[in-house]
């Protein structure tokens, strides 16, 4: 396997070691909420017409209901409250 990835990338040394790794978050686990320094917003659906009902504050950590699509995941906050935030701005939690 090594020579191979010689052909490849002639610079390619045999202790290089690269990790692409994709953490993939699931319906049911946790996940933080990684906005800049604002609040995230969640909203009553999946989009940004629909109507603010809540915030997660940065850092915060949430669960993941479901994923309506790639961008907008169905949350609930630590008070309860269920809506729709940016996937952009939520990472899995380990």
């Amino acid at each position: 396997m090594w020579e191979i990835y010689d052909r490849i990338d002639p610079n390619f040394k045999s202790n290089d070691l690269v990790l692409d790794v994709n953490v993939n978050a699931t319906e049911g686990g946790k996940v933080k909420v990684i906005t800049r320094e604002s609040n995230l917003n969640i909203r009553k659906g999946p989009g940004t017409d629909q109507p603010i009902v809540g915030k997660a504050a940065h850092g915060d950590v949430i669960t993941l209901i479901s994923k309506a699509n790639d961008q907008w995941w169905l949350v609930r906050d630590n008070d309860g409250e269920e809506g729709y935030c940016y996937s952009q701005y939520l990472e899995p939690v380990q």
